[in-house]
């Protein structure tokens, strides 16, 4: 019989789902895709499907996690995928504290760190639990695993991690960097030192994740040294709709301002400036729109508003690969990944010359092709180690199948190299 591993990523309101066919050699194939929307919304929530390419959506009224979980199991039926060829699950947990460095095998106490993670990630671990829980229900004998957004990421040093904030922050309020979109990260620097010929220990690259939320991270020698994304995910740069780096005295005085004018209490006032802060600003504040392909169609119409826009945030990321470049001994590759990342060649143009001291060389016709793993610029700034500008697509469900697969189904620790470094 067929056997199947099944990557899950449970957010408050959906569900999104691969399912993996087991090949040999311990290779894992996608069959089916799709995502689980509006759950608990009954009039708006319906079921996206991939199977083979083809595409359909099929509305249902779904009132919770549980219901979306068994009615993507009867879609599966229907192509005749039993519950009981599923052998390992994998699920996506945002926050893993400094608690896990890699992947695990869920077991009661796993769940009970999630859990207890809830204050520092009250937004994402909620949801991702429920997840899990619900999918042990259903599936009691299968063994889950779960794959840590900040896993990748608890390598980065103490002097790159610690805030210059009191030190009781830090020892019982658990305040410092910790990075997220790690599966992301780790995916496209993988890929990226095969295509290259570099082994990965020895691979130094500047990644950067953007999307609707949007990260950088600096890897030296395979390892994550430093992320611009912080406590939370609203650090860093300009993101849909979180803000990025403010001074975060702005907060206070936006909140009394609000609290004056409004007539509301300080505590009110203050919940709106986050609101704000994470779902009303960045690119959305900036343009009245968190889409980046309608912002660069106007500003290739010549609307200097919106060519100001993309300034903005490509300066942003440009900082940030520009600091990150300078602190390490050299650096092999910037990667531009995930959907903004892998599709928009006029910010990725706009980004490379922000850092024009590096002298790059850029491929235009390349630059303009869209979500394909491809070279577009390159810098010989270091005369003896080449710097290769890469779009590399991301595949985060790859790396949970994969971690599922060896930690759940083969009850073995993660592979050295995946299999898609193989390729």
């Amino acid at each position: 019989m067929q056997k199947y591993i099944l990557a899950l990523n449970c957010g408050s309101s959906s569900l999104k789902f691969n399912l993996f066919l087991l090949m040999e050699q311990n290779r894992i194939n996608p069959v089916i895709e799709g995502v689980v929307e509006e759950i608990g919304n009954i009039q708006r929530s319906r079921l996206k499907l991939k199977i083979d390419g083809q595409k359909s959506v099929i509305n249902k009224a779904i009132q919770n996690h549980k219901e979306a979980l068994s009615f993507v199991f009867d879609e599966f039926e229907k192509t005749g995928i039993t519950k009981t060829a599923i052998c390992a699950v994998g699920h996506r947990v945002v926050h893993g504290g400094d608690k896990y460095n890699k992947s695990v095998r869920i077991d009661a106490n796993v769940i009970k760190t999630i859990e207890d993670l809830i204050p520092i990630a009250p937004l994402h671990n909620p949801p991702n639990l429920t997840g899990i829980e619900e999918t042990i229900k259903l599936l009691p004998e299968i063994p889950q695993v779960a794959v840590f957004d900040t896993a990748f990421h608890s390598s980065i040093p103490e002097y790159a991690f610690r805030y210059a904030v009191p030190e009781q922050w830090y020892r019982e309020y658990s305040v410092r960097t910790y990075g997220f979109h790690g599966t992301s990260h780790m995916y496209v620097s993988r890929r990226t030192a095969k295509i290259l010929d570099i082994p990965y220990n020895q691979f130094n690259a500047i990644t950067a994740h953007l999307g609707n939320g949007c990260s950088i991270s600096k890897i030296q020698n395979g390892k994550s040294t430093d992320t611009s994304m912080g406590f939370t995910p609203l650090e860093g740069l300009i993101m849909g709709t979180r803000s990025g780096d403010i001074d975060p005295a702005l907060i206070s005085h936006v909140a009394e301002c609000i609290s004056k004018s409004s007539g509301i209490d300080k505590g009110t006032a203050y919940d709106k400036v986050m609101h704000a802060l994470n779902k009303e600003s960045g690119l959305k504040a900036l343009a009245g729109t968190n889409m980046m392909q309608d912002i660069r169609e106007k500003a290739l119409s010549d609307d200097i508003e919106a060519e100001l826009v993309i300034s903005i945030y490509a300066y942003r990321i440009a900082k940030y690969i520009g600091a990150y470049w300078a602190t390490m001994p050299y650096t092999n590759a910037i990667i531009f990944t995930a959907g903004l990342g892998e599709n928009e060649g006029y910010v990725r143009e706009k980004v490379l010359k922000f850092l024009s001291p590096l002298n790059f060389e850029q491929n235009n016709e390349n630059n303009a092709i869209r979500g394909k793993e491809i070279l577009i610029a390159t810098s010989s700034i270091n005369p003896t180690k080449l710097l290769s500008v890469m779009v590399i697509p991301t595949d985060e469900e790859s790396i949970i199948g994969y971690d599922a697969l060896y930690l759940g189904y083969l009850n073995e620790d993660t592979p050295d190299t995946y299999p898609f470094e193989m390729d």
